[in-house]
């Protein structure tokens, strides 16, 4: 079969087989400059958050649990206060209580400091609440 293909290139005929090595070597050498370059350039490009307007939809606050901090830093739970290390204790100790399939809703003062917010969220979060969202008021 060799001495056929010679004869065939000999005459002048074109070869149907291709030598795919260097094109498979040189997509290589792509893939691995990219797969260096990608994470530099998605860190380096400055970016603007989009803005709009969110619609209105209120909550199912029956179906939840909506926790609602006051400037001073007092939890509201249905009816009940809480300071954060009370809250944290009453959510390791009462875990039958905490039905922890539901959503929460955090309704916060505009003068509680971030830092609350954070450690609110994340009480709820470590003890096994998946979903966690803010509460906000709609501008029109």
């Amino acid at each position: 079969m060799r001495k056929f293909r010679h004869a065939r290139r000999l005459r002048g005929e074109l070869m149907s087989d291709i030598n795919i090595t260097p094109f498979v070597d040189v997509l290589l050498v792509l893939l691995v400059s990219f797969l260096i370059s990608a994470p530099l350039m998605t860190l380096a490009l400055p970016i603007q958050l989009p803005q709009g307007k969110l619609k209105e939809r209120a909550p199912d606050y029956e179906n939840s649990i909506l926790a609602v901090v006051n400037k001073n830093n007092q939890i509201s739970i249905n009816n009940e206060l809480y300071s954060l290390k009370s809250l944290a204790v009453s959510l390791k100790s009462k875990v039958t209580v905490w039905e922890n399939k539901l959503p929460v809703y955090l309704q916060m003062d505009e003068q509680v400091p971030y830092s609350i917010l954070i450690d609110v969220m994340l009480l709820f979060k470590n003890a096994g609440f998946r979903q966690v969202g803010l509460v906000i008021k709609q501008d029109f």
